[in-house]
């Protein structure tokens, strides 16, 4: 794994599941628990699937380890989590259904090709 001042990462999902999505805060953890300070460039997180549900209100009970491992990276800047509004809309999901660290974007896909053609490492 990289050191943890290099960067920017992307973190891309690919079965779109909560179970992978704990499996990519849990490498995350242990690459940031790999090095002596914290990441100069949070790894971007960005959700368009059904593993977005986890941060759903009423979802909390379901996924509290998931979601609060998520805040404590994201407080760490470890992680940026970022959900697509486009998957937001499809599935009636209000912005104050979600927790206030997890900030959006218009159309998650597009965002990843950005950041992507920015400059990001797959993580």
């Amino acid at each position: 794994m990289a050191a943890a001042q290099e960067g920017p990462f992307i973190a891309q999902l690919h079965a779109h599941t909560p179970e992978e999505l704990q499996a990519l805060l849990n490498r995350a953890e242990a690459w940031s628990n790999s090095t002596k300070t914290y990441p100069d460039h949070p790894i971007s997180v960005i959700l368009h699937g059904s593993e977005a549900s986890a941060f759903v209100k009423a979802n909390y009970q379901k996924y509290q380890s998931l979601v609060d491992q998520a805040a404590k990276l994201d407080a760490f800047n470890v992680v940026d989590i970022k959900i697509c509004e486009r998957w937001m809309g499809a599935n009636m999901v209000n912005r104050n259904q979600l927790p206030a660290f997890v900030e959006t974007v218009p159309y998650g896909i597009e965002e990843e090709r950005k950041l992507i053609k920015a400059g990001f490492q797959s993580f």
